[in-house]
């Protein structure tokens, strides 16, 4: 790459490294204001329902989830930096061909091409292999497989709901519910057998 090209990424990089380093001090800021003892006004947290003090853990949640989004990025922005010292900056981690300029001006601290991006798996395709067991929302429930025999969610609700049935009172959860309420489900016949 050229050396006045360098420069000007070099110097965007310094810019955005300097753009992050102020986010991260004023988030380090926020979290500390707002977790500085007096949480909502309560002397002590102690004896509140996690529920009462909700948003204010979301929030510093969020922040720090940010806080460590922009550190990521400082290192990556870190690294070019180095690179360029190195004369390696503009080229791909993956394949080793020149990243394209029109990416790297969107997106300074990238360290591959966009058809290495591309093709390297997706946070979303990659989930920890317990999920195959434990799915939405731990267990399969009443989305079963239809192609596998196991026993699942909708046949151990189908066990336990067999202790609460009485006689004469069948429920069927495959039927459309056309009742508001139980007792509309009564039947004349069940009403005659029930009368002394």
């Amino acid at each position: 790459m050229e050396k006045n090209k360098l420069k000007y990424f070099e110097q965007k990089l310094i810019n955005e490294k300097n753009e992050i380093i102020d986010t991260i001090d004023s988030v380090k800021e926020s979290v500390r204001l707002n977790s500085s003892g007096s949480e909502g006004g309560e002397i002590s947290m102690v004896d509140n329902h996690p529920a009462d003090n909700a948003t204010e853990m979301t929030d510093k949640q969020r922040s720090i989830a940010l806080m460590d989004n922009e550190k990521n990025i400082l290192r990556m922005i870190d690294d070019s930096l180095e690179k360029i010292k190195n004369d390696k900056y503009g080229l791909c981690e993956i394949c080793g061909k020149k990243i394209d300029e029109e990416r790297l001006n969107m997106i300074p601290y990238t360290s591959t091409c966009i058809e290495c991006e591309n093709s390297k798996v997706s946070r979303g395709e990659f989930r920890p292999p317990e999920e195959d067991v434990l799915s939405y929302p731990f267990g399969r429930s009443f989305r079963d497989n239809f192609d596998e025999n196991e026993y699942y969610g909708e046949d151990a609700w189908q066990d336990v709901d067999s202790f609460n049935k009485r006689k004469g009172n069948e429920r069927n959860y495959d039927d459309d519910k056309i009742a508001t309420d139980d007792i509309e489900n009564i039947s004349n016949q069940q009403y005659k057998n029930q009368l002394p």
